[in-house]
């Protein structure tokens, strides 16, 4: 089947990547080695696949939304005795049952499933995932990897940034200009990896819920003081007793906040067994 047939689809986001350095610094940042199992979500036409498969690894599973491409990618890797391939939406598929024990997923997310596609496979606060991934290896909007890294202090810290923060290492790999993809998209993109936490380093389930609770009252509101919004639940003599308990100045907005002050404040709360959020 010829690639020039393959038409981009709208609906599904596809930007195919043709930058052959990026595309190489996908495989060296993945750091594949002969025991990894990868699963890629949305191979395209398969640019990344091809260099993944020409490594040394046990075996490649992609997921794939396109129909019309099932077909093309079957054909492309039928002497790839590691390859194998899944039709249908990464979202609905329950990945337990594909067969495999992944150990790293590499994907370009489409912006409007980010969220997610997140909870899926880096995971959430106050839960602890069936499969904790070594490796999760993400082309994403810049924007959005931006706030995922955000600290304290930071404006384009939120909610998201430091629920992930919480629970996963992150390190940005490099930007990636529109001028990379074919049709180029309308914005830049990064390249994120991501080492969720093992349960031995993660919190108390119990505190991670109590920080996630905070989080949601706070950032609700993100131009008010932390003061202001807590109000909503607190009493006057309930936030001062907190706000010392805490040190934590309430007159701060939520995005002035380190990741060691909203521990600080879930286990502040903790104590404060008077009043649930």
């Amino acid at each position: 089947m010829n690639l020039k047939i393959i038409n981009t689809k709208k609906r599904y986001g596809q930007h195919w990547l043709i930058n052959q350095k990026i595309l190489d610094k996908i495989k060296k940042a993945s750091d594949l080695n002969k025991n990894d199992i990868i699963l890629e979500i949305g191979p395209g036409r398969g640019a990344l696949t091809s260099k993944l498969l020409d490594s040394n690894i046990l075996a490649l599973h992609a997921v794939e939304l396109d129909i019309d491409l099932i077909d093309f990618l079957n054909k492309k890797y039928s002497k790839n005795k590691n390859f194998s391939l899944t039709q249908g939406d990464i979202l609905s598929i329950d990945i337990e049952n594909i067969g495999y024990k992944f150990t790293k997923v590499i994907a370009n997310i489409p912006y409007n499933i980010t969220g997610p596609i997140l909870d899926i496979f880096v995971g959430r606060l106050g839960k602890i995932q069936k499969t904790r991934y070594k490796k999760i290896i993400f082309m994403m909007q810049k924007d959005v990897v931006d706030r995922i890294l955000a600290k304290g202090g930071d404006s384009n810290k939120g909610a998201l940034s430091t629920r992930i923060q919480l629970i996963s290492r992150v390190k940005k790999i490099c930007d990636i200009p529109p001028s990379s993809f074919n049709p180029p998209p309308k914005v830049y993109s990064s390249l994120i990896i991501f080492e969720p936490l093992s349960s031995n380093l993660r919190l108390d389930i119990n505190l991670e819920i109590i920080i996630d609770k905070l989080l949601k009252v706070t950032f609700n509101s993100r131009r008010k003081k932390i003061r202001n919004t807590l109000r909503s639940i607190f009493s006057e003599e309930q936030l001062n007793s907190l706000e010392k308990l805490s040190n934590i100045n309430f007159d701060l907005r939520p995005q002035d906040l380190s990741i060691k002050d909203w521990i600080k404040f879930g286990e502040s709360y903790s104590k404060m067994t008077y009043k649930k959020i």
